[in-house]
């Protein structure tokens, strides 16, 4: 794993393969770990960048005293491709980390070639019922009182579906924990408020990735962004829930390689 200092903070990346830059951005609870079906497979064609977020492992969250949001994540991911890639990027990020690079194609669509969001999470877009942050604040709560395992058991399941977490392999679990601190953060931080308009006027084109039996609210958000990004495919992989990636590798990775070739 790689290392580079921006804006004073120590970032952890993997870096393998050759070809046009693909970022991976990851989600809630993960790392760089998360991308490990894909990491191998998708760096035959491309040159994998697969970041730690800031406050996520192998370093760690203090809420006593670090700023954990959106934000601050979407300024990160600008600055590393800016400073550390140096050229615009396929970018591909899952759940919230589908939402920060959402927010990039937004703000800055000139650093993103092709835009790939794995059902996207922590946003709001007119037609959706309003969300709740309960079940994260209460995961929160949990993780304070040190009873992680049940407080990572809560958030899983809501974001998953029921029993994930029981099912879930060792090293899921092992990440999981490392970064279990983080959703105090989370559970404290805004979610991105975009109007149909704002949708309407991302340019890039973009692959928009839902697990089949995914819970609410993932299906109504990839359904209402294909509705409103202008150059976009939806694809569902079927038999997966919102760990599609790993659920079904084969089929994330060829739909992944197929569209960038496009």
């Amino acid at each position: 794993m790689k290392n580079v200092v921006l804006d004073q903070y120590n970032f952890h990346y993997i870096n393998k393969g050759t070809g046009i830059p693909l970022l991976l951005i990851h989600g809630s609870l993960c790392d760089s770990r998360y991308w490990k079906k894909q990491i191998d497979a998708l760096s035959m064609t491309n040159e994998i960048f697969a970041l730690c977020l800031r406050h996520y492992w192998p370093n760690s969250f203090n809420p006593t005293s670090s700023e954990f949001s959106m934000s601050q994540h979407t300024s990160d991911v600008v600055r590393f491709i800016k400073e550390v890639i140096k050229k615009p990027v396929n970018i591909l990020g899952h759940s919230r980390g589908a939402t920060i690079s959402l927010n990039i194609a937004l703000a800055m669509p000139e650093l993103i070639n092709k835009l790939i969001l794995a059902d996207p999470g922590g946003l709001m877009i007119p037609g959706m019922n309003e969300q709740r942050n309960n079940f994260k604040i209460h995961a929160a709560d949990i993780i304070r009182q040190n009873n992680i395992d049940y407080g990572l058991e809560l958030f899983i399941d809501k974001v998953s579906g029921y029993g994930t977490w029981r099912k879930m392999v060792h090293w899921f679990k092992e990440m999981a924990r490392d970064n279990a601190y983080t959703i105090i953060g989370q559970s404290e931080e805004k979610m991105l408020l975009l109007t149909n308009n704002e949708i309407k006027n991302i340019t890039v084109p973009t692959l928009l990735i839902g697990g089949e039996i995914s819970p609410e609210p993932y299906p109504i958000i990839i359904d209402l962004l294909h509705k409103f990004i202008p150059r976009s495919k939806k694809v569902i992989v079927n038999g997966s829930s919102h760990g599609m990636n790993l659920g079904n590798p084969l089929f994330f990775n060829k739909t992944v390689s197929d569209f960038i070739c496009i």
